[in-house]
């Protein structure tokens, strides 16, 4: 069911970003997590739609999109280390790489 997936989005981002993406208030994600909202069904539905990418190993980059989980750590290691191309691709991770604050990248 799709209630694992809006625990591991809001392992991933806050309970208010999950509700800004699924079209929800905070609160109302916060009672799908508790098993309080009535009849879920169809936002965890939507939860489904919007997350799939977290149910494997992807993650959403605001610069490329989902992109698999290690090719974001390699961007992130690249761009620490200063060794980042200089074309267009790279040149558009950089700096969002550099200052990146995804939690799962930094193992």
């Amino acid at each position: 069911m799709s209630l694992e997936l809006l625990q591991k989005a809001c392992a991933e981002f806050s309970q208010r970003e999950v509700g800004k993406k699924i079209g929800k208030s905070a609160s109302t994600v916060n009672q799908l997590l508790k098993g309080t909202y009535p009849n879920p069904e169809k936002i965890l539905r939507k939860v489904g739609e919007v997350f799939e990418y977290l149910r494997d190993d992807r993650c959403e980059c605001p610069v490329l999109g989902v992109i698999h989980r290690d090719r974001c750590k390699k961007y992130r290691e690249l761009s620490y280390a200063g060794k980042l191309k200089r074309d267009r691709m790279y040149m558009q991770v950089r700096d969002y790489c550099s200052t990146c604050n995804y939690k799962n990248t930094q193992e």
